[in-house]
């Protein structure tokens, strides 16, 4: 604080010889209400990764499957689930200044910036709908009596006041997540294709044999037209009917 004391002297002694006294004044007061931010790493971070199980095996049931449509599948999807940290208003309210009020819409996620302590309180900061303007939050979700405004990586505090409105308008901290799915990683997939020269034609999709979510193998398989039992890799099915439109059947147990 002696050093900083030293070079604002300094300076005072240099800016007075040129005349510029009042603007470093009003430099260093300004400065003094700038707070050093920290920024949050915005990008979504993965919470986890877990697989997923799609099944539509239904043994000893009828079922009817169109063509183009699957007859039985098994498949295990990636998912992988992400999280950013957020904020949102308990109740709709305005904050009210000199300027225009602005509104804060109750339920909706405000993604928050990053922290800035003030008087040895932390506060969170959340942007406005103005530019580098933003508006500070105490540990109790209550709003900072003034605004801010971030200029070269720093958060300066402006003298104008609002006052939320209701009185208990509160930010409350929400996670926002999302989720994202591969293609399917494991199992297969029969799809019916019609008939074709009085062959009942299938497709088995093979995902087991994925190298990467981009890529698998396929089988086309057929049989003559007929009732009763067909394997499909395995997979054993009683067909009731078919013909170019659909098939009927019953996904028999091993």
């Amino acid at each position: 604080m002696k050093k900083l004391g030293l070079l604002f002297l300094l300076l005072v002694g240099g800016c007075s010889a040129n005349g510029n006294f009042w603007d470093l004044r009003q430099w260093w007061l300004n400065f003094n209400r700038s707070y050093v931010i920290d920024f949050y790493d915005n990008d979504e971070k993965i919470v986890n990764e877990e697989l997923v199980n799609e099944t539509s095996i239904k043994s000893g049931e009828i079922q009817t499957a169109y063509v183009g449509h699957s007859v039985v599948s098994d498949k295990i999807y990636q998912v992988t689930n992400y999280e950013s940290n957020s904020v949102r208003a308990n109740v709709a309210g305005y904050l009210h200044s000199v300027s225009a009020p602005a509104a804060i819409p109750a339920g909706k996620p405000i993604q928050v910036i990053g922290v800035v302590e003030i008087d040895d309180v932390e506060y969170r900061i959340i942007p406005s709908e103005m530019d580098n303007f933003v508006f500070l939050i105490r540990p109790d979700g209550s709003f900072y009596n003034e605004m801010g405004r971030i200029k070269e990586n720093r958060l300066f505090v402006l003298d104008a006041e609002f006052v939320p409105a209701p009185e208990n308008l509160r930010m409350l901290p929400v996670k926002v997540t999302r989720s994202e799915q591969t293609k399917p990683v494991k199992g297969y997939d029969i799809k019916y294709l019609g008939i074709n020269l009085d062959r009942m034609m299938f497709t088995y999709f093979d995902y087991s044999k994925y190298k990467n979510v981009d890529a698998g193998e396929f089988e086309d398989i057929s049989f003559p037209l007929k009732r009763g039992p067909i394997d499909i890799n395995g997979v054993k099915i009683k067909v009731l009917n078919a013909d170019r439109h659909k098939i009927e059947y019953i996904l028999l147990d091993d």
